[in-house]
């Protein structure tokens, strides 16, 4: 799961060269709408989810060919913008549905990393990378037992 970070794609690809990779979809659909005017985002927003909210794969490939097909004429920006990681946006269907809307986007990876962030900013300084490490790990592991349900 990644966004379009050249740096990440690069490490990623050259580490974890037989993973596949998935394009955050949120990230994606917000690079398109920049090139579509105000007027007509709301429209064309609906339009886009619709490609990947199909049942699968195939449908959603129809449904990117068909907006692809609307669009390329009227909007060359937002379809060149789509068709530069279009390899990448589907990867989600080759796995169980039960996962799909957890690998679509990165958005709780970054929500995960963003509360890393608010508790450990809070210190002045870290005398060892140790340290930093050593703290950095426990907030992990506190937000990740926060997060499991109690029976």
């Amino acid at each position: 799961m990644t966004d379009g970070h050249d740096g990440l794609l690069a490490a990623v690809s050259t580490l974890f060269t037989a993973t596949p990779r998935q394009r955050c979809l949120v990230h994606k659909q917000r690079n398109v709408m920049n090139a579509i005017p105000k007027r007509e985002r709301d429209t064309i927003a609906a339009e886009l989810s619709g490609i990947w909210n199909q049942a699968t794969k195939e449908q959603a490939l129809t449904e990117l060919a068909a907006f692809k097909g609307k669009y390329r004429e009227r909007y060359p920006e937002a379809v060149r913008s789509l068709c530069e990681d279009e390899e990448h946006l589907l990867t989600f269907y080759d796995f169980p549905q039960a996962m799909h809307r957890h690998i679509r986007s990165t958005n709780t990876i970054e929500s995960f990393f963003r509360n890393v962030r608010r508790r450990t900013d809070q210190i002045d300084t870290f005398t060892t990378e140790t340290s930093c490490l050593s703290i950095v790990w426990a907030v992990m592991q506190g937000i990740h037992l926060s997060r499991i349900p109690v029976s």
